[in-house]
């Protein structure tokens, strides 16, 4: 269904207007907490409209005292209404969390996803401690008819989801570089920083521009062309301990058999702003200890025995390699690899997950995911 149809003049206009207004029905928190009288826990949460999405971790002592992370748990669900949420572990089909979310605080009953009849109260408050950053949350979806005296004419639409840094951080150098990263990851590297609804106007601007140009010759010469479709979409992974991970969604699809899917990631040091990437997290000369690693966890996690062949079970290669494309959380490095990259597409996008536990001897020092993989 079209939501709103912009004519060429209205997508000059628009550029000039700020796109949806952020407000109660968009945001992003921090929440921190407890699951009964003992377990703490540490919830990211962003609403856009009636939707919900996110994860969260346990964080306990281990025997030697250090503290540990539990199993990054991911999150999607609804608000009921203006305060009552419903909240589902990915992948299960019951609800772990039945609650109330009012201003900055998130009560309510946990179910555990292993035992229905294990329920808990839980008691979350918003809360970012030094080192976290906290932001803002804006969206823009529109529609735009490339013909609109054509009942029938290709349409385009696009779907935009932007967490943006705001707020006080006690280093303000080190949130303008956050700002400067999400701007090249999210919107590509000609744009300049704005106002977060202006920048999303601009977006779609250019976009319904190429569209108009491009499909318009295409539809002018063949009158039947495909629709167009674009998604991004943005969510916070990890906000603590002077270590954030941001996740970025996109979606394309201007024609062919499916669209194109690709997720990528910004791990940023919080102390000093820099970008954290595969050679400042890692040792040198790793390399075939991580493949090995690698190797070993993909076969785990798709239940094939150690002695088959990853090519006999539908990977392009025998051997994983390490990319570049990773993300950090309290548990671990996940390594993600787009379609193509390692199988066909119809495996879709493949997340090789490795716990501290099996790396800590593999990260380098002085940068926030050592003392985090050593629960220090």
């Amino acid at each position: 269904m079209i939501n709103r149809i912009l004519t060429i003049a209205g997508i000059f206009i628009a550029a000039l207007l700020p796109a949806q207004n952020h407000n109660g029905n968009l945001f992003y928190k921090r929440m921190e907490g407890t699951i009964g009288e003992k377990v703490l826990v540490t919830t990211h949460l962003i609403r856009v409209k009636d939707k919900l999405s996110g994860n969260y971790y346990y964080t306990f002592s281990g025997q030697d005292g250090k503290k540990q992370y539990g199993k990054t748990i991911e999150l999607s669900g609804k608000m009921v209404n203006d305060t009552s949420v419903l909240l589902k572990e990915v992948g299960e089909d019951d609800f772990s969390f039945e609650g109330t979310l009012i201003d900055d605080r998130f009560t309510g009953s946990w179910h555990d996803a292993g035992d229905e009849e294990k329920v808990l109260p839980f008691e979350m408050k918003s809360f970012y401690p030094k080192g976290s950053l906290p932001f803002s949350v804006h969206y823009l979806k529109s529609d735009y008819i490339l013909d609109d005296k054509n009942e029938d004419s290709p349409y385009a639409d696009i779907e935009l989801v932007l967490a943006w840094p705001t707020g006080k951080y006690f280093l303000p150098e080190v949130a303008d570089s956050v700002k400067k990263y999400v701007l090249n990851s999210f919107f590509g590297k000609d744009f300049k920083i704005n106002l977060p609804d202006s920048m999303l106007a601009v977006f779609e601007k250019e976009y319904y521009g190429n569209f108009d140009k491009q499909a318009g010759e295409l539809y002018k010469k063949y009158h039947k062309i495909f629709n167009w479709e674009k998604v991004i979409s943005m969510s916070v992974m990890f906000n603590s301990y002077y270590l954030l991970t941001l996740e970025y969604l996109r979606y394309a699809y201007s024609g062919g058999s499916h669209g194109i899917t690709n997720t990528s990631y910004d791990v940023i040091n919080l102390r000093d702003g820099s970008l954290l990437k595969y050679e400042n997290v890692f040792k040198d000369n790793i390399n075939d200890t991580l493949s090995i690693l690698l190797t070993r966890k993909l076969k785990k996690d798709y239940g094939l025995f150690d002695t088959l062949s990853l090519k006999k079970a539908g990977f392009f290669y025998d051997t994983i390699k390490p990319n570049r494309n990773i993300f950090v959380n309290g548990n671990g490095i996940g390594f993600v690899y787009n379609n193509y990259e390692i199988a066909p597409s119809s495996q879709g996008t493949i997340t090789v997950f490795l716990p501290f536990d099996n790396i800590k001897n593999l990260i380098k020092k002085g940068t926030p995911v050592y003392p985090l993989s050593h629960g220090l």
